[in-house]
């Protein structure tokens, strides 16, 4: 397939030299867009990009795509995708979240998320990423979005195998729970995460330094500073979308207001997502993950609903499912068999894992700044 040289790149470098500085340089990719259900790539070839604001088509405009924040302004994963299907007349479709600052994708031509098991991921050289508008890329990187289970289909070179969590025997998978953490003990889990998080370095780490500070009663400071204000200001109950994290985290922002009724409604919406094995799913039946149950977590703490709600009686709890994605140096798998963020998703289970009082401290934070 051609070089597609798209509009908005052109559009950005005019921007650029009008404005007297110096153009941004672009990249050329290889891009592949492709679907489990069908052997014809949606897209296969090489995209010239450059950072620009992308559009999602979710009613919420354009937003900022190029990169970590605080960084400077470069070419991802996202606005790669967006000059391609752009210059090949394909529409898809990205819900943005304002906490993330990022699209989750949820349709890409024909190709619509639909659980249990239908979703959209995106790896980067062989690498999984979770967000592809912090997913900064650069010439000749391999750019691969991909439809089916989701994390479900590993890189063909079998990159990110050892992001798998194990069990204290060395064994691979989600048998048994590491005795070192074990069911019924979130206190030793919440130390080894913050232990694995205190030295570790990776996409989330603004959300790591939240955790920690919240645990810690501190003030967070810099980026997680303003990770705080984004989170004090979401819109409330009704505004979120339908998704699971959208509503637990407008329960937390509904808490630290004070309007602890919409909060409690948020977070009953958000428990009676809860899947079999005790833990959340990013959409309504979808599969759990630990971030989700982590971030539901935070709900149900600070609209008072308790950390040990199950879908059925007697069965697991969020906590439980946490544990049980639990490795040995302390973080907390996404999945079983998949850790491809493992400081993000460790930071924000430790959040589930923190006390409600804690939790709304992060409100006073707010009141201090």
């Amino acid at each position: 397939m051609r070089k597609l040289l798209s509009g908005p790149a052109i559009a950005v470098a005019l921007a650029a030299v009008m404005a007297g500085g110096a153009p941004a340089r672009a990249v050329v990719v290889d891009l592949a867009v492709e679907s489990a259900t069908t052997s014809a790539a949606l897209y296969d070839g090489p995209v010239e990009t450059l950072p620009h604001a992308v559009d999602g088509g979710d009613g919420s405009g354009a937003h900022d795509c190029d990169g970590p924040p605080g960084g400077p302004p470069a070419p991802t994963a996202t606005g790669a995708l967006d000059d391609a299907l752009s210059g090949a007349g394909i529409s898809w479709r990205g819900n943005w979240d304002p906490s993330f600052r990022d699209f989750f994708i949820d349709r890409i031509g024909p190709f619509a998320s639909e659980p249990p098991d239908r979703y959209w991921s995106l790896t980067v050289n062989g690498r999984f990423s979770a967000g592809g508008c912090l997913a900064t890329v650069t010439d000749g990187d391999a750019v691969r979005f991909f439809y089916g289970p989701l994390y479900g289909r590993p890189p063909e070179d079998g990159a990110g195998a050892a992001d798998d969590p194990q069990t204290e025997d060395g064994g691979s998978g989600s048998g048994r729970l590491p005795p070192a953490v074990g069911r019924g003990a979130p206190a030793r889990l919440a130390r080894r995460a913050s232990g694995f998080l205190r030295g570790a370095d990776g996409l989330g780490g603004e959300w790591a330094e939240l955790a920690l500070a919240l645990r810690a009663r501190r003030m967070p400071a810099g980026e997680t500073r303003r990770l705080g204000e984004r989170l004090r200001a979401l819109p409330g109950e009704g505004a979120a979308g339908p998704g699971v994290d959208s509503a637990a985290l407008a329960a937390w922002a509904l808490a630290m207001r004070g309007r602890s009724a919409q909060a409690r409604r948020a977070a009953v919406f958000v428990r009676s997502t809860q899947a079999p094995d005790g833990g959340f799913p990013t959409i309504p039946g979808g599969d759990s993950n630990a971030q989700s149950t982590g971030v539901a977590l935070i709900a149900l703490r600070v609209a008072g609903l308790g950390p040990r709600p199950t879908a059925a009686p007697g069965g697991p709890t969020p906590l439980d499912y946490l544990a049980s994605l639990a490795r040995r140096d302390g973080s907390i798998a996404y999945t079983p068999g998949s850790s491809p963020t493992p400081v993000w998703t460790t930071a924000q289970a430790l959040l589930g894992l923190t006390g409600r009082a804690k939790l709304l401290d992060l409100a006073a934070a707010g009141q201090r700044g």
